[in-house]
């Protein structure tokens, strides 16, 4: 479980909200366009959207918040990457 920080998921998940995940130890098969929190050797965890991008060798990180725009995280990068497959919002 991992805490959100920040507004580039907003409105689907706020700062302060906690999100479950699975982690996926084949980065083989990943579902285009779910949440999934990204390990970055670089910017630490991130909750992003994955999509394909433009190059083999990366993947494109999409938020939710239209005020962020999507970027490009070389592959050799990436540490790690988590499913979100639930959220905990607390009052």
């Amino acid at each position: 479980m991992i805490e959100i920080s920040g507004s580039s998921m907003y409105p689907k998940y706020n700062s302060g909200d906690v999100v479950a995940c699975t982690i996926l130890h084949d980065n083989s098969f990943i579902q285009w366009n779910k949440c999934h929190v990204i390990a970055t050797r670089e910017q630490g965890l991130l909750c992003k959207r994955l999509m394909q991008s433009d190059t083999t060798d990366a993947l494109r990180l999409v938020s939710d918040n239209p005020n962020y725009p999507p970027f490009d995280v070389p592959k050799s990068e990436i540490t790690g990457i988590a499913l979100v497959i639930g959220v905990i919002r607390l009052e």
